[in-house]
């Protein structure tokens, strides 16, 4: 395995209510990901597996433990990360390439430059000739592939995805995964992506982390040994089985949504 790109060690997080109750959220956390490794995460729901990926971006402070990105401590947002939600939250009144664009307004990077990066990205997740579109044109699935080039464009270190591929149709997340396969292996970004779908943590992973309920604590950490590139029909086969009865007894009847 190649170095660490990030490394967190005992992270810890507590939540204090309006109420004045404390809600622990992660506890003892600690995993490392290599440089252009793609990591995937799966737990119940509501165990804080998002406060991990946002702490690991750097968008909330932890209560205890450490964050380190290519060495150096995480203590807020940086340029060194992209991130992805389940929602695309693109700007409806700017263009797709406007909304690509966002991440080098924001940082002040060289337009132009930057321009042409913007151009290739969208090229690279199939949106070559949409660039003038507006998202209220665009499908879901287009709709988060922006949403991906945008993350991309500043040249980040690692991509947080968080349940991207949630809220669409079965059909068109299939299709996403692949799509986001190929991405990765083009590209050679490193990703932890969180999921609520075993097949879909065992189709995209080279490791698949696994979280207790709350307080989240990583309960295994299952490497994958499936060839790649990997197609639809290897989850139907044997091996692909044992990885997803392996996680599903993992986390429990409760703890599993597909």
């Amino acid at each position: 395995m190649a170095a660490p790109l990030i490394v967190v060690s005992r992270l810890e997080k507590t939540y204090l209510t309006r109420a004045g109750s404390r809600i622990r959220a992660l506890a003892d956390v600690t995993l490392e990901v290599a440089d252009g490794e793609f990591v995937t995460v799966v737990g119940p729901s509501g165990c804080g597996k998002t406060t991990l990926l946002r702490i690991l971006g750097g968008l909330l402070p932890a209560s205890s433990g450490t964050v380190e990105l290519l060495g150096r401590r995480v203590t807020g947002p940086g340029r060194k990360v992209g991130m992805v939600f389940q929602d695309p939250v693109l700007l409806p009144w700017r263009t797709v390439l406007d909304n690509v664009m966002v991440p080098v307004i924001v940082l002040r990077l060289d337009r132009q430059l930057y321009r042409r990066r913007a151009l290739e990205l969208l090229a690279l997740v199939g949106l070559t000739g949409f660039e003038n579109r507006y998202p209220h044109e665009l499908s879901g699935g287009m709709r988060q592939r922006v949403s991906l080039a945008r993350a991309l464009v500043h040249d980040p270190a690692l991509l947080l995805m968080d349940e991207p591929f949630g809220a669409l149709d079965a059909m068109t997340r299939e299709a996403m995964n692949l799509e986001l396969q190929r991405i990765w292996r083009e590209s050679g970004k490193t990703v932890l992506f969180i999921t609520h779908s075993i097949p879909e943590a065992v189709f995209l992973g080279d490791r698949v982390v696994v979280m207790s309920p709350r307080p989240a604590r990583v309960v295994d950490m299952v490497t994958v040994d499936l060839p790649r590139p990997r197609d639809l029909d290897v989850m139907g086969s044997d091996s692909f089985g044992v990885y997803t009865r392996k996680i599903r007894q993992m986390l429990g009847p409760k703890g599993w949504l597909e």
